[in-house]
């Protein structure tokens, strides 16, 4: 049984039924409704860097005073918070980051090669293009920190280079006067993450695998430490010999009864999604300063970007929401100030930025997949092979020592 239905649970449950199990997929809501519904859409290896680094405190510190800005904290009292932000200081020392950086970006690049097998199997259809990405810059001393940035990912096996304004206006003449340079990262990929969550879900469907929407799971069941199944929150108990929770950021809330603290803050993001429009943009692009993603979608255009750490919250911040769209419409040609589809979604954020996945201790038969933070649709694939692997027992295609669930 996978609680969680979202592209790390639905990855999780189709390489489960693959592998030959039978398999239960629960969600608290529709299938794909979460955090992969509108989100960036991105497949970037490229962009695998660890968020806690060297100066990304200060940096935090002076984004703090504007509402509008890419990253914001809402004070609250929460202790929680308290150790989750000690924690991420602690993971920001430039030994830590490059470790860090060298453990997502290898699992990123194993899953790129997951999604090429899934789509040429017919598996999964979403729109999935691989191209390059363009990394928009539009202050001044760009071109140094385009430099410094692709010397990094020179390091790391990521080809790219960095482009004047006049290759960029040949590349993507969307792009505005406000630009002035970019680094372009080769191949990287694009999709719809709710197109790639069903097209996996129909699949599992009509292979027999069993689907419930609307079913709240409100804990693991376990006999003599062995799980046994999920009860759902109006009482009607599942049985399940294995039990993957992969719930995002309500996952903390399953496996604290097994004994386990998942450090994991709910991280909102913003998208906007609009109709395409004549010379909409056909390339993706992140915009460096601002921090937000341009993605081309067939007839349609999103941006999407902006960190918070305001808990749950239940309706979106409008200032922020409207600072993604804005960003987006500034940095492009002949953008409508037209309505869009607003979305926001929570993220599971672990504060060394590293996911959860693994064996829970102390629960025979519990794994855990989660805390991908922002990149829980590049990671999608390659985390549900590694879980499906752990649960049979066989070699792991990567190794998950990293990713040890009880590691805080």
């Amino acid at each position: 049984m996978v609680v969680g239905a979202g592209a790390i649970g639905v990855a999780c449950a189709h390489e489960l039924a693959a592998s030959g199990f039978e398999v239960t997929l629960v969600d608290r809501g529709p299938v794909g409704h979460g955090c992969s519904y509108a989100n960036a859409g991105l497949i970037v290896p490229g962009h695998s860097q660890a968020l806690p680094g060297p100066g990304v405190v200060a940096e935090g510190l002076r984004h703090l005073l504007r509402r509008d800005s890419p990253f914001t904290i809402r004070p609250r009292a929460d202790p929680g918070l308290a150790r989750w932000l000690l924690a991420f200081r602690a993971a920001c020392g430039a030994q830590t980051y490059r470790r860090t950086t060298a453990i997502l970006t290898e699992l990123s690049l194993a899953s790129l090669d997951r999604f090429d097998e899934l789509v040429r199997s017919g598996a999964a259809g979403f729109g999935y293009r691989r191209g390059p990405l363009i990394n928009a810059y539009t202050e001044d001393g760009w071109r140094s920190r385009a430099e410094a940035f692709g010397r990094e990912l020179d390091g790391l096996g990521i080809a790219s280079r960095v482009a004047e304004v006049d290759e960029l206006r040949d590349l993507e003449p969307a792009l505005g006067s406000a630009v002035r340079g970019a680094l372009l990262i080769d191949d990287q990929a694009t999709g719809d993450c709710y197109a790639f969550v069903r097209s996996l879900a129909d699949g599992l469907a009509a292979r027999g695998a069993a689907i419930r929407e609307g079913a709240s799971a409100a804990g693991v069941l376990l006999r003599g430490g062995t799980a046994t199944g999920v009860r759902l929150a109006d009482g009607e108990e599942l049985e399940a010999e294995l039990v993957v929770l992969a719930a995002g950021a309500w996952t903390p809330a399953l496996a604290a009864p097994l004994g386990l603290r998942l450090p994991i803050q709910p991280a909102t993001g913003y998208s906007h999604t609009l109709s395409a429009w004549p010379g909409a943009p056909r390339t993706p692009i992140i915009f460096d300063d601002s921090h937000v993603v341009v993605l081309p979608l067939d007839g349609r255009v999103r941006f999407a970007g902006t960190l918070e750490l305001a808990g749950f919250r239940d309706r979106p911040d409008p200032v922020r929401s409207a600072a993604v769209a804005r960003a987006g419409r500034r940095a492009l040609r002949g953008c409508p100030d037209a309505p869009g589809e607003e979305w926001f979604g929570f993220r599971p954020l672990m504060p060394d930025d590293l996911p959860a996945i693994g064996r829970v201790p102390g629960a025979e038969g519990v794994l855990v997949a989660t805390g991908h933070g922002t990149l829980g649709f590049t990671q999608a694939p390659i985390t549900g092979r590694l879980v499906a692997e752990l649960a049979r027992g066989a070699p792991p295609p990567i190794d998950p020592t990293p990713f040890r669930p009880d590691r805080f």
